[in-house]
């Protein structure tokens, strides 16, 4: 009987292959745990990544939201900004118009009075007795002992009869220049009226000045010379028209000057003395030629002055007071012989003074005094004054300011008052004055300027 038995190779291959097919099983079932372990990981990060975005977007809505409001408010100010502007613009120009119709009715009071002076020197003139052949001006009688501003007239050294006359008529007003508030080199000015004692806005010069000089060269012009406009000293001038209140550009010197002092010598010259050109403190002067406004080089001192004052203190002398040789503040003063125009030392003060102002007094018994003003010693600044008797040349001192004032201005206000601008007390620019009666010879509270000034000036007009 036949067997039906299978090789014994061929078991074993089918054993085998069953061995395989469960390997591979169990590789495939590892495999698809390992996908799902990794689908959820990526599901996880994506869940995240979405929140993250939606966070990310909701931060960055906040944001334009934010600078939407911002955008808003912005434009909401830049519109009340600009209509504040137009409100201010237009007050100015209200303000602008009523001050050239103030200028105006100014220009025509002076105007008639100049034709009433010139009806009144014709009736003097057909009244006057025959053999005197010069009309002159009514003054007041002054009583004995008074004191007033002295405006002095140079001479012709032989005749003794005057060659010229710094103002034809007095005036009732003063300018007041430039100057520093601590922050800016000013280049507006200020007018005070002497009858209202109120101080109201003046030209606009070019460029902003402190330590400018100024002299007034005739009736229609005031020279404003050098200056520190912030950045630099100035060697350009400019021409005040004091009945007008234009303002044109005057002649160069030839040289930079801050802190200079100018003086009037005569009807055909005007010296500018001294000063800084920014690199060093200078013993050198320019004479300007009044016919033909052109600068030449003037006399040399024998020291550098910067800072310096000066004024003539009779018919053939100018002095000049102090200032800053770069090393120290000077007690030390210069004569210069305007006819001869050589320097000599001058009287020696009791203190140094750097940034001072001068006035020349006259009393009515013709003894001539120059008052010298405060300043600083190099470590503070001075409210004291010096007053030097011309005819002996020495200084004694005079009356106390209220204020300490370094860089202030004084310059005659009548015939019995002398008005101190302005300066620095050592802590703060001043917008205070100062007046001087020249009878009792104590000072008093002036009026109010508009803003800070040290490094002023001041003249008459």
């Amino acid at each position: 009987m036949k067997t039906n038995a299978r090789s014994p190779d061929r078991t074993a291959g089918a054993v085998n292959g069953a061995v395989r097919t469960d390997e591979e099983e169990d590789t495939l079932s590892k495999a698809r745990k390992a996908a799902k372990v990794h689908l959820n990981a990526l599901k996880e990060h994506v869940d995240k990544a979405m929140e993250a975005f939606h966070s990310l977007e909701g931060v960055v809505f906040s944001a334009a939201e934010a600078v939407k409001a911002d955008r808003r408010a912005l434009i909401e100010d830049s519109l009340q900004a600009q209509n504040e502007r137009r409100k201010l613009e237009a007050e100015l120009h209200a303000k602008q118009e009523q001050l050239q119709r103030e200028q105006e009715e100014l220009r025509r009071a002076r105007t008639e009075l100049e034709l009433d002076r010139q009806k009144l020197e014709k009736q003097r003139a057909v009244t006057a007795p025959a053999e005197n052949h010069t009309a002159q001006l009514p003054t007041r009688p002054k009583p004995p002992g008074e004191a007033v501003i002295q405006k002095v007239i140079p001479q012709n050294l032989v005749t003794g009869t005057p060659t010229w006359s710094p103002l034809l008529m007095p005036s009732r007003r003063i300018i007041v220049f430039g100057g520093f508030d601590g922050k800016a080199d000013h280049l507006s000015t200020e007018i005070l009226d002497a009858t209202s004692m109120t101080f109201s806005s003046g030209p606009t010069m070019a460029v902003g000045r402190s330590g400018c000089a100024v002299a007034g060269l005739d009736e229609r012009r005031v020279l404003v010379a050098g200056g520190f406009d912030g950045c630099r000293s100035l060697d350009s001038t400019e021409l005040v028209d004091p009945v007008t209140l234009k303002v044109i550009p005057g002649p160069k010197m030839g040289t930079r000057r801050n802190a200079c002092a100018a003086v009037r010598l005569d009807a055909k010259r005007l010296l500018i003395i001294g000063g800084s050109d920014d690199s060093s403190e200078l013993d050198s002067t320019e004479l300007l030629d009044l016919e033909r406004m052109v600068f030449s080089v003037g006399p040399k001192m024998g020291t550098r002055r910067n800072a310096c004052a000066a004024s003539l203190i009779d018919t053939h002398r100018l002095l000049v007071i102090g200032g800053s040789d770069g090393g120290s503040d000077l007690d030390t003063t210069e004569l210069l012989d305007v006819t001869t125009m050589t320097f000599s030392a001058g009287p020696r003060m009791s203190t140094r003074r750097n940034f001072c102002a001068t006035a020349l007094l006259q009393p009515a018994g013709g003894k001539g005094t120059l008052l010298v003003l405060g300043g600083s010693d190099g470590s503070n600044s001075l409210d004291s004054t010096e007053v030097l008797d011309v005819s002996k040349l020495t200084f004694s001192p005079g009356p106390g300011m209220n204020a300490w004032r370094s860089g202030c201005s004084a310059t005659p206000l009548s015939s019995d008052q002398l008005l101190v601008v302005g300066g620095f007390d050592g802590s703060n620019h001043l917008d205070s004055t100062e007046l001087l009666d020249l009878k009792e010879m104590s000072f008093s509270d002036g009026p109010r300027l508009s803003t800070w000034r040290s490094g002023c000036a001041a003249t008459p007009c």
